[in-house]
């Protein structure tokens, strides 16, 4: 049976917030511990570092830590976004939660390296932990790949397209299971989902673009 068109936030609404959302709340604290570490440590911040033409300005010496706070709100705001924009009551499988897991790496890599200036943090450390982070990842989706509760919904096979474009006006949904790979995917017939897609990938334009002009 088809479902009626209707505002996407009604869809999977809860009475409260998840359990598993306190588990969003660290990668936003660390960039905020960084600002925080910084400022206390302002006047041990080397009068130039990074570019040799560059005084340690608050732009220039915040930009990492700001742009890693960015980023985390982004990448949050998105895990929440399908968890109200999906038809299920709850995430039944762990892989929604890998743009939560980015919300870590790229908190803490970004943090790290704006704290340079003021700590000791060995230049081998952050281009490291970067590969085993994602070879954790790969682990992660191989042991969970079979996992019974991890296939994708029962989505009407015409209304997708190019292999993963899902086109449903019918459907209610914001968010559907992916086709192929894991996670989520947009409906775009959903007046919302061209809305979410040009608030994500606008805001990471914005913060590249933020983080050029801090380190000029």
């Amino acid at each position: 049976m088809q479902m009626s068109s209707r505002d996407w936030s009604t869809i999977g609404v809860q009475p409260r917030l998840p359990r598993w959302v306190r588990w969003a709340i660290p990668p936003l604290l660390i960039p905020l511990a960084g600002i925080a570490w910084l400022t206390l440590r302002w006047n041990d911040v080397p009068l130039r570092f990074g570019h040799p033409l560059v005084t340690h300005t608050p732009l220039h010496v915040f930009g990492f830590v700001i742009f890693a706070e960015g980023l985390a709100a982004l990448l949050v705001g998105l895990v929440l976004a399908i968890w109200y924009g999906s038809n299920r009551p709850a995430f039944q499988s762990p892989m929604e939660k890998i743009p939560l897991a980015m919300a870590y790496l790229l908190s803490i890599v970004f943090t790290a390296v704006g704290l340079t200036p003021v700590a000791d943090i060995p230049a081998w450390l952050v281009p490291a932990f970067i590969p085993l982070a994602a070879l954790a990842g790969i682990v992660y989706v191989v042991r969970h790949q079979a996992d019974p509760d991890d296939g994708p919904d029962a989505t009407p096979e015409e209304c997708w397209s190019l292999g993963g474009i899902y086109h449903n006006p019918n459907d209610p949904s914001l968010f559907v299971r992916a086709r192929t790979g894991y996670g989520y995917t947009l409906n775009m017939a959903n007046r919302w989902a061209y809305r979410i897609a040009t608030g994500f990938f606008g805001g990471i334009a914005l913060l590249i673009g933020f983080l050029i002009w801090a380190l000029q």
